[in-house]
């Protein structure tokens, strides 16, 4: 008996200390009431998140969300960025991407480097390499590449040196496709007959949002 009333109090007390530690998450949801909202339009159990980002990153999503003297609100563009941070996972690409080696008779058209200078809530790092294969088909490789997660990117080639200004990508941007990994080594086919000279900037661009999240120009 001793040894089933100790048993029954260690489940309890396992209990109580998952509890503990899931509070953040579970609270909102039965304490519905009394739940600060911390960002309008996330969801509850989202916003002890929110509040466990560092300041200056939680400023810079209310000042996208509000606007200030420099840019005008965007409150949608906040919101999903927000959700996609919180409520997301990163997607890394698989290991088997990792080597690569430029086939043989192949060269080198454009390399470019991501910026990561730009606010807390967009930016990626890594290189850039835009290869021909002998055949004449082209491919975008992206190497120790991480990404701010957002909903819908895509990657892009624009003529606009800087795709954060008010013209973004502009409406004649060639589409590579779907960005299918949030990090790590990957490769895209791009299009035959593309004049890099034309579109000399890559971009994660997300159409719903008609929002960049970070760009490379390609030299």
């Amino acid at each position: 008996m001793d040894g089933q009333i100790r048993g029954l109090l260690i489940g309890v007390l396992a209990l109580l200390g998952v509890a503990v530690w899931a509070f953040p998450q579970w609270y909102p949801l039965v304490n519905r009431q009394s739940v600060v909202v911390a960002f309008p339009g996330l969801e509850l159990e989202a916003q002890a998140d929110f509040l466990l980002l560092p300041p200056a990153v939680r400023q810079a999503y209310q000042e996208l969300r509000e606007g200030n003297n420099r840019n005008p609100p965007q409150p949608e563009v906040a919101l999903a960025l927000v959700r996609a941070r919180l409520l997301t996972e990163d997607n890394p690409a698989p290991p088997e991407l990792g080597p690569f080696q430029l086939p043989p008779g192949s060269s080198i058209l454009r390399r470019g480097t991501f910026l990561n200078n730009r606010e807390p809530y967009r930016g990626a790092e890594g290189g850039v390499l835009i290869y021909q294969l002998p055949d004449t088909s082209t491919y975008l490789r992206l190497e120790d590449f991480r990404t701010t997660r957002a909903p819908d990117l895509r990657i892009v080639l624009t003529r606009n040196p800087d795709p954060y200004d008010p013209q973004g990508v502009r409406v004649d941007y060639i589409d590579l496709g779907p960005l299918v990994y949030s990090s790590g080594n990957q490769n895209y086919a791009i299009p035959r007959g593309v004049d890099f000279s034309q579109y000399p900037t890559l971009a994660l661009y997300s159409p719903s949002l008609n929002f960049v999240i970070s760009s490379a120009t390609l030299r």
